[in-house]
């Protein structure tokens, strides 16, 4: 066993047994009133305190209280010393007696509210200058100032100690607080890059499986009668994959960096990976068109990625709903502090009040611009197709963004 946690641990048995703590007490104040009441020598009537009923009722009256001391500290005080005052009074020697109303003086202090405390101590001078003013022959001046000052000090004692307390107290539960608030952002950041790897996974997934969908049909449509058709189907099967591997490794490789790991991982998708998605589209049989504009090198890589996504997922949707024959027109603006983004087709397009036809396509690209403080405007176009528009103003101040994002949120909450 460590010596060291003994204390710790008899410190503990006594937080946890206080009603046995409080009859110890009451226990050693009895007997300490007794011994020091016991010569008759220091007795006005010449006989021990002790000898006398009425004097053993006193002695009780000071000491026994004090083992509801906890429950009613103020009424144990007043009985305790009321019965010193009448030891005093009737010329009986007090003994320790004195002594033992001041732990009740602390205890006032350490359990009490300060207005308590306060009349407490008021009830003490009034009683302290009675007793002086009853002519008691060994209660002079010299007793009252200095009782005036033990109890002033035994009060102040007990509420220092409260106050401190007090103060540990409200630490302790700031600091839990802070710890509660501490794990409910880890909470919520947890939540925001699960859902940021959940966007990247639907956009990655979804546009290789639609263009390895439509290139294994057409694939299919022609191994008999256009071999080498059906060869460069399968080579854009291969080609797909291998960058959706690629691009999932990247994401895999983003959820263990916690754990120290590192990999050789292909770089996040920028605008300067457009053209290879619209020549992968265009192979796939959707004519895919795109001009990018403005000083490219000024856009963060941030709003980057975001701007690749929002382009992949609307001509996966081309891909998907746009049919045979269909075209895609990408026209990517940079400005100062922002982006434009244009996709449209000349397809049959999307019929978004169909139940559930948004998906969780439009809802990703939705929450990817609100990062950024954005617009996002998706329908059918009246030439026919569909559309989308957004405006991702990356030069925005954080905190707006934030806000814009939070807006997001509440919004699609409260549909």
């Amino acid at each position: 066993m460590d010596i060291a946690t003994v204390p710790d641990r008899s410190l503990q048995a006594v937080r946890d047994h206080p009603a046995v703590v409080d009859a110890v007490w009451a226990t050693l104040f009895l007997i300490l009133a007794v011994i020091s009441t016991r010569d008759p020598a220091t007795t006005r009537f010449g006989t021990a305190l002790t000898d006398d009923p009425q004097g053993w009722f006193l002695l009780l009256a000071v000491s026994v209280p004090y083992y509801f001391r906890r429950k009613a500290p103020v009424a144990v005080f007043v009985v305790s010393s009321l019965a010193v005052m009448l030891l005093s009074g009737l010329e009986y020697q007090e003994g320790a007696t004195p002594l033992i109303t001041l732990f009740g003086a602390y205890t006032v202090g350490a359990r009490c509210p300060a207005r308590v405390v306060a009349y407490t101590y008021a009830y003490t001078l009034v009683g302290l200058t009675a007793l002086y003013l009853s002519n008691t022959s060994h209660f002079d001046v010299a007793n009252l100032v200095s009782y005036t000052g033990l109890f002033a000090a035994s009060f102040l004692f007990g509420w220092s100690l409260q106050s401190r307390a007090a103060r540990l107290t409200a630490l302790e539960e700031r600091a839990e607080a802070l710890e509660r608030e501490h794990e409910e952002e880890a909470r919520r950041a947890v939540a925001d890059e699960r859902l940021r790897i959940a966007q990247e996974l639907h956009d990655v997934v979804a546009h290789s499986m639609g263009v390895i969908a439509v290139q294994a049909g057409a694939g299919m449509h022609v191994i008999d009668t256009d071999p080498a058709e059906a060869k460069r189907s399968l080579e854009a099967i291969s080609s797909t994959s291998r960058s959706t591997l690629t691009e999932i490794r990247r994401l895999l490789g983003v959820l263990r960096e916690d754990e120290g790991t590192s990999t050789a991982l292909a770089p996040a998708p920028g605008l300067d990976d457009l053209p290879a998605l619209a020549a992968d589209l265009t192979d796939a049989g959707v004519e895919t068109s795109l001009h990018v504009e403005g000083p490219v090198a000024d856009v963060p890589k941030g709003a980057e990625l975001t701007t690749y996504r929002i382009v992949q997922e609307a001509l996966t949707n081309v891909l998907k709903h746009g049919g045979p024959g269909a075209h895609a027109e990408v026209v990517v603006t940079v400005v100062p502090d922002a982006v434009h983004i244009e996709v449209s087709d000349d397809g049959r397009g999307i019929d978004l009040s169909r139940e559930g036809a948004a998906g969780h396509g439009l809802r990703g690209m939705q929450e990817r611009v609100a990062v950024y403080g954005g617009d996002l405007d998706a329908g059918p176009r009246a030439s026919g197709g569909f559309g989308v528009r957004a405006h991702l103003p990356y030069g925005e101040a954080p905190d707006r963004r934030a806000d814009a994002a939070r807006d997001a949120a509440a919004t699609e909450a409260g549909t």
